[in-house]
This record gives structure tokens, sequence and C-alpha cells, in this order.
């Protein structure tokens, strides 16, 4: 019997809770959140407010004053509350453990959002979140199939 599993899979806005049939083998969705909205209003307000833009003093050019990313901060925190969430269904579904899917900068806060709360068996760097259901096979059964049993 192979690992009972939550399929993470995750962007900066939107998040996919998948698990996959102990009969049939087929993955299903359970449960979304969407972010989206909120991110697009916070990309919309950041633009309404450009960065502070400064002279050069060998040019009349000018530039914006720094290079942060001002919505990488809220992605993260969504991370964090996919975390939170994906932790809960471990324990209330009894499961082994998480497997994720997630571009890569936002791999590594939703790994340390769930240590030491759920196993992270393993990670693809891959936004799958609007991969149909029917479709998540292509992605991740060799990858399902090819964990170990836990002990």
């Amino acid at each position: 019997m192979s690992n009972k599993l939550l399929f993470v899979l995750a962007d900066g806005g939107r998040v996919r809770f998948v698990e996959r049939s102990q009969s049939n083998g087929h993955f299903a969705t359970f449960e979304e959140i969407d972010r989206t909205q909120a991110l697009s209003q916070l990309r919309t307000e950041l633009r309404a407010s450009p960065p502070a833009r400064t002279h050069s003093s060998a040019s009349p050019r000018r530039s914006a004053v720094g290079r942060e990313d001002y919505l990488r901060p809220a992605k993260e925190a969504f991370m964090v509350e996919v975390a939170a969430r994906a932790a809960a269904l471990v324990r209330e579904r009894k499961l082994d453990g998480v497997f994720l899917a997630a571009p890569t900068q936002l791999i590594g806060p939703l790994r340390a959002g769930l240590d030491g709360t759920a196993t992270v068996v393993g990670a693809i760097r891959k936004d799958l979140t609007k991969t149909p259901d029917h479709e998540l096979g292509i992605w991740l059964s060799g990858i399902h199939t090819s964990l170990s049993p836990s002990p």
C-alpha cells in the first residue's frame, strides 16, 4: 500500500489541495483557496503609486529607487497560510505527508511553513494550479509511485 499524501499545488495567490484515490489512482481536488483578487488589487495599488525616482549625477536620466518586489511579501504570507491549512489537513485526514508543487521562489517559504508540522516527501518546481485534475497524473503519477511507503 502506498503512502496517503496531500498534494499541495500552489502559486502566489491560489492553492489546490489534492488527493490521489486509493481505489482508482485518479487525482482529485477537494479544497481550493483563491486569493488572486487580493493580489490583483495589491498590484493595482502598487502601480498607482510607483517607487520614487532620483536623478543620476552623471546624466539627466532618472531611475526608480530600490528594487523591492512588493508582491513577494504578500505571496510569502499566503504561503504561510497555505502551510497552516496543509498541516491541518494532514492531521484531520491522517495522511502520511505532503508533496509540494509550486514555482521555484515559493517552494522555500512553503516548505519552511510546514517544517515541524507535516512531513514534506518531495517537491516539483512547477505551477500546476490551473492543470485540470485529469491531467495531474502526467506530472504526479511517477513521483507518487516512486515514493517508498512509510515505516
